[in-house]
């Protein structure tokens, strides 16, 4: 098993510092520490895709990781091709009781 500190979800997690998504979810940006941003999109099944603000960024890395992600009004969800995820709660989403 892979330790948890090594997966790129823990490499990213800790170089994002803003998550931000539009009203309608369809549209989200994750900046890094390195002030590169992460770009989503996901209006439609023909409109779902990520792209770096900078080649050999912090994004950049991130992106080329992607095996692919979910976002919604819940969260964006990023998979990794290395089998882990990160989640980015939207602010003000609802969340279930614990």
């Amino acid at each position: 098993m892979t330790h948890p500190m090594s997966t790129i979800a823990h490499q990213t997690s800790t170089q994002v510092i803003r998550y931000v998504a539009n009203p309608a979810f369809t549209l989200a940006i994750l900046v890094f520490a390195d002030d590169s941003r992460l770009l989503f999109e996901h209006s439609s099944r023909e409109q779902r895709w990520a792209k770096a603000s900078a080649e050999q960024s912090m994004a950049d890395h991130c992106c080329q990781a992607l095996h692919q992600f979910r976002l919604n009004a819940k969260h964006l969800q990023l998979f990794f091709t290395d089998d882990s995820d990160l989640e980015f709660v939207t602010p003000g989403a609802p969340t279930m009781p614990d």
